[in-house]
């Protein structure tokens, strides 16, 4: 794949985005998106992302979604930035297939320590095998360490139907991370919108979510 400017500045602006949306230290991150193209070029799509906060022994990922009502910040604020993260998403496969790269359908970015990593997969998900529900199980499952034996029956029968399909093709792309200061504290939560005054001075346009919320998840568009 090819990696110009354009590919690692998109990838530079997601990476602030999602720093400054965590108001509190954190050890590593992770966090899934997909992009569905529609009939009529609409395109849909979700989102989920957690972290382990610093100095927490590794036990228990904090959901990104529970961040307005752990620290009390807007919810409706927030749900922009959510929807602005996403867009910069939808903005990187727009440059990838701009490079002449193969569309891809879905990413997983995590950072750990100072390595920031895309893995971008292409399955075909209109007509895959799992929906959006059990993807996000195989996918806690494969980078949040969830133990095989915490899952429920339903559960395990979704992993062990994944682990007998074959590998999927997938690629990696990895730079490190823009800032030695990506996991510094905000100074004052309750003024996130101040710290990201850079990413909204364009006036973000306020978007709805499509579909129904999910549990620890999030449909967007």
């Amino acid at each position: 794949m090819v990696e110009g400017n354009d590919i690692k500045k998109a990838h530079e602006e997601i990476q602030k985005k999602i720093s400054l949306m965590l108001p509190e230290k954190w050890d590593s991150l992770y966090l899934y998106a997909s992009v569905v193209e529609r009939a009529g070029s609409l395109q849909t799509g979700e989102m989920f992302f957690y972290y382990f906060p610093k100095g927490v022994l590794r036990k228990k990922p904090i959901n990104v979604y529970e961040i307005p009502s752990r620290f009390n910040i807007d919810e409706k604020q927030y749900s922009n930035f959510v929807n602005d993260l996403y867009n910069s998403i939808k903005n990187l496969r727009k440059v990838c297939i701009e490079e002449g790269e193969k569309p891809w359908s879905e990413i997983t970015i995590t950072i750990e320590k100072v390595k920031y990593k895309a893995i971008y997969g292409y399955e075909d998900l209109n007509t895959n095998l799992f929906n959006h529900d059990e993807r996000h199980i195989i996918w806690r499952y494969k980078y949040l360490g969830v133990p095989y034996q915490s899952l429920n029956r339903v559960e395990r029968d979704i992993i062990n139907e994944y682990m007998r399909r074959p590998e999927e093709r997938t690629y990696t792309y990895e730079q490190s991370i823009y800032s030695k200061d990506s996991n510094k504290k905000l100074e004052k939560v309750k003024s996130i919108e101040k710290n990201l005054e850079f990413v909204t001075e364009d006036k973000i346009k306020e978007m709805e979510f499509k579909s129904t919320h999910v549990p620890k998840n999030q449909l967007l568009k």
